[in-house]
């Protein structure tokens, strides 16, 4: 190989602090879904325990962003994009949340506590990395079982305790290991719970909640490979969420998730098999008052997956290729409480399966540049059941679901993914990045299948409701990735540009039927997005400063309107210090007031869209210290909100909730000035 100076800049980690420190090259090369080339517009966050709310932790990337609709729904939105539209894998699963408002995203099941790293792919994500995505990839990635040097078993433990005054909230956390050379298990297990969150001017009303995880893992070596096998249970109750209408009063996941990886020959080869279901129950009464009529949904959803990947070196470079095949089954339905009577199906018997086939190289080209290419196919097959309506849960054959019942529901999609990514290694120290992508997204079960007019939007909250569309075809989006990343003395930095064509865009059109109002059908468009994100470091002795931007605007071309919730321009500054056993930081968290909001339906017709409001600018400063008392015990405390400002997240949606200090239909405010404490002891 002969890029050696790209291998150089690539093992520089996100913060782009110093080049000794373990590469990200090999720490991705761990199964056969992550990518073996890692774009500059790439990065990781190591989550506090305390985080509530994995999903938290992609704010300090730059190109990313969180839609909250409640405390425990981060909702990642990368460049733009959101939701489904992003590729996300959790210990290498594919979860589909069971809330058709997406309260239950997926990083809602990785456990802050217990997640070693989350990684963010935000340029041109190879193919390896997944499918039936648009843009970017986010990996969770979990600690594993860790093998001792000799046959002596040995014991390892960590402790995690916290509060924070942001909401009266509580975490605490036990991760106990045990293992010899070929053996090791393990036990993680976490509770939080957190009350009303505070603001500069009172309490944002029905934003508590409760949560516990376990997970008992397994590891096994041999002299060919490894073999991992994990249990893991994830209990949450009464969760709010202002920003929806409803709450998530239970939310109940197990998973079983089995994984080899070793060699065959020349050939590296992984596999998993995972299995992850949900029992998911909203309502909108238990945590928020309701004169009107009180109505629960139950839903479910079961996914199960199988893939398998190998690597070996080929025509001059690195071959990867694999399989995944991919089923989730899906049920919700409404309930009337105060008649206690069935009401309606949202998606009855419903079904979503996925294969996937993919190949890629990697490797040096001539002179100082090298390339990752990737070619994927993915067919995607979904239906669902004839829906029931009614106390005598009769198969509707009249209006709307009468005409959706007499249709066939069976759809199969085939998509098909390519990249390329090349990268120039000008100097040991400075490389530049070019990567061309097309990536395609099958419509979700929501999209095609919601059958009568419901605010259920995978989390859109904007007031409207929504309907399905059988005749949607795949979104597909064509992007050019520009990027540059070096490290001159104690400076470092990377930059990142983007331009995505997407054809086909989903996205709700106004649209009129039985004199329901503020309809929205979801139909084809074409879109586009651009923007530019990029960090920075500066070392100067016991001193570092560093800070990221993010900046992307999002406009539907069809109705000449901006796209919907986009995070505004933001920038964030830090300086810190290092003394000893304590290093002190101050940070500035700033964002550009959010003018750019999808308002209106196409020009001159005067339909209702999203009615989207405008968010101020503000700038916040935030106060953290960390105490190292020993290599076993340390302690991270602070102050967030220094100056107790009032200010609104733009993501952080609009509130539904009558009887607090928020009025209906303003914005929800950010937490106020708070001060926290989070112990970390290594047993």
């Amino acid at each position: 190989m002969k890029f050696k100076p790209l291998v150089l800049l690539l093992a520089l980690p996100p913060c782009m602090s110093s080049a000794a420190e373990t590469p990200v090259l090999e720490e991705i090369l761990v199964t056969a879904q992550r990518p073996s080339l890692i774009p500059f517009a790439s990065s990781r966050a190591t989550p506090a325990p305390a985080l509530a709310d994995l999903a938290g932790a992609l704010a300090e990337l730059p190109g990313a962003a969180v839609v909250k609709n409640g405390p425990l729904t981060g909702i990642a939105q990368v460049r733009g994009l959101s939701g489904d539209r992003v590729n996300i894998l959790v210990d290498g699963m594919h979860i589909t949340p069971a809330c058709p408002n997406h309260m239950d995203p997926p990083l809602h099941y990785a456990a802050a506590a217990d997640t070693e790293s989350l990684t963010l792919i935000a340029g041109a994500s190879p193919v390896s990395a997944g499918g039936d995505a648009l843009g970017a990839s986010i990996l969770a990635r979990s600690a594993r079982p860790a093998f001792a040097v000799g046959d002596a078993w040995q014991v390892h433990g960590k402790i995690d305790a916290g509060f924070s005054g942001a909401n009266d909230g509580w975490n605490l956390g036990l991760n106990a290991s045990t293992g010899n050379r070929s053996d090791a298990l393990s036990y993680a297990g976490n509770f939080a719970q957190g009350d009303d969150l505070k603001y500069a001017n009172g309490t944002v009303k029905d934003t508590g909640y409760e949560s516990r995880r376990n997970k008992l893992s397994y590891a096994h070596a041999t002299e060919s490979g490894r073999f991992d096998a994990n249990v893991s249970q994830h209990r949450v109750r009464d969760a709010g969420n202002p920003a929806l209408p409803m709450d998530m009063v239970k939310d109940d996941a197990d998973a079983m998730n089995l994984a080899w990886e070793g060699k065959f020959g020349d050939t590296s080869i992984s596999t998993r098999i995972y299995w992850h279901d949900i029992e998911h129950l909203m309502d909108n009464y238990s945590l928020r008052p309701n004169a009107g009529t009180r109505m629960y949904a139950p839903a479910t959803s079961t996914d199960l997956g199988l893939v398998l990947g190998g690597k070996r070196n080929m025509a001059g470079g690195r071959v990867s290729f694999g399989a995944e095949w991919l089923v989730n089954d899906f049920d919700t339905y409404q309930w009337n409480a105060t008649t206690n009577a069935f009401s309606s199906d949202i998606l009855r018997d419903a079904s979503r399966d996925r294969l996937g086939l993919y190949g890629e190289w990697q490797g040096a080209l001539s002179g100082a540049w090298s390339a990752n290419l990737g070619l994927r196919s993915d067919t995607v097959m979904m239906d669902t059941g004839k829906v029931r309506s009614g106390a005598a849960q009769a198969v509707v054959s009249t209006g709307l679901g009468g005409a959706f019942n007499a249709l066939s529901h069976e759809k199969t999609d085939h998509n098909w993914d390519w990249n390329a990514l090349f990268q120039y290694a000008a100097a040991a120290n400075r490389g530049y990045e070019v990567g061309l992508t097309r990536k395609t997204r099958s419509p979700s079960l929501l999209e095609r299948y919601e059958w009568t007019p419901l605010n259920a939007s995978a989390g859109q909250a904007d007031n409207n409701t929504y309907l399905g569309n059988l005749n949607l075809k795949p979104e597909v989006a064509h992007a050019l990735n520009l990027a540059v990343q070096g490290q001159s003395g104690g400076q470092t930095y990377k930059v990142g540009l983007f331009y995505q064509h997407i054809t086909d865009y989903i996205v709700g059109t106004p649209y009129s039927t039985d004199g329901v109002t503020n309809v929205l059908r979801y139909e084809n468009h074409d879109a586009r997005l651009h923007g530019l994100d990029g960090s920075w470091a500066y070392q100067l002795a016991a001193w570092r400063f560093a800070g990221t931007l993010s900046y992307v605007r999002g406009r539907n071309m069809d109705s000449d309107t901006d796209l919907y919730r986009l995070a505004p321009l933001r920038v964030t500054l830090q300086a810190s210090h290092q003394h000893g056993a304590w290093n002190n930081a101050l940070a500035v968290r700033m964002a550009r007031g959010q003018d750019d909001v999808a308002i209106y339906g196409k020009p001159g017709t005067g339909a209702a869209l999203n009615n989207e409001k405008t968010s101020p600018g503000y700038a916040v400063f935030d106060w953290h210290a960390e105490w190292k008392a020993n290599k076993n015990v340390k302690v991270n405390f602070g102050i967030d909100n220094l100056l107790d400002q009032l200010y609104y997240d733009h993501l952080g949606g609009i509130n539904r909730v009558s009887g607090g200090d928020v009025l209906v239909g303003a914005r929800l405010p950010s937490a106020g000035r708070f001060a926290f404490v989070q112990l970390e002891w290594i047993l």
